[in-house]
């Protein structure tokens, strides 16, 4: 949606995505991460300038996994799939100018589809907090945390039962979490 977004508004943007579409949407690049054990990542854009903006969506961790690729890191291990987004971020800052902003999206991470409210633990779960831990370890700090409402169609009256008969709470919004880097005024 953000390749769209700037190609209405006549704006350059950089997209890359694990799909390869250069018949219907030429304008974004693929790129497919190469997950190594030193988590060593090269930076994929082959242009000179800088992003003044990045909006960062990473794929779920697990829940979606066999909706994705077989090599997106949503299929990693919790560890891995950390560390990955550590060193993700870490690229990020060493490639980008001083005043680049980061849109960081994404949703906490429980075994709420299995499991009963009163039930669920912390441990196996990667919440808001831990991606601000991230954030912080590699040199970008928020200005905003921005929670964006999710489309409640997912919520049909089966789906709304189930969850009613097994206890679970729902998800129905994102985080937005917007950065800077740090000495930043």
């Amino acid at each position: 949606m953000t390749p769209d977004t700037c190609l209405a508004m006549g704006r350059r943007c950089w997209a890359f995505d694990m799909m390869d579409r250069p018949e219907t949407r030429p304008e974004i690049e693929p790129c497919t991460w190469h997950i190594s054990s030193d988590q060593q990542l090269s930076w994929p854009v082959s242009a000179k300038g800088k992003p003044d903006l990045i909006i960062f969506d990473p794929p779920y961790f697990d829940k979606k996994a066999a909706d994705y690729d077989e090599k997106s890191i949503s299929g990693l291990s919790k560890k891995a799939y950390l560390a990955f987004l550590e060193a993700f971020l870490a690229l990020l800052k060493r490639n980008v100018k001083k005043k680049t902003r980061l849109a960081f999206i994404n949703a906490d991470w429980r075994d709420f589809q299995n499991t009963p409210a009163i039930e669920e633990r912390y441990k196996g779960g990667i919440l808001l907090d831990d991606y601000l831990d991230i954030l912080k370890r590699t040199g970008w700090y928020h200005t905003h945390i921005i929670q964006a409402p999710m489309s409640s169609q997912r919520f049909n009256a089966g789906v709304v039962f189930a969850m009613q008969k097994k206890g679970i709470l729902g998800v129905t919004s994102r985080y937005v979490i917007v950065l800077n880097q740090e000495g930043l005024e």
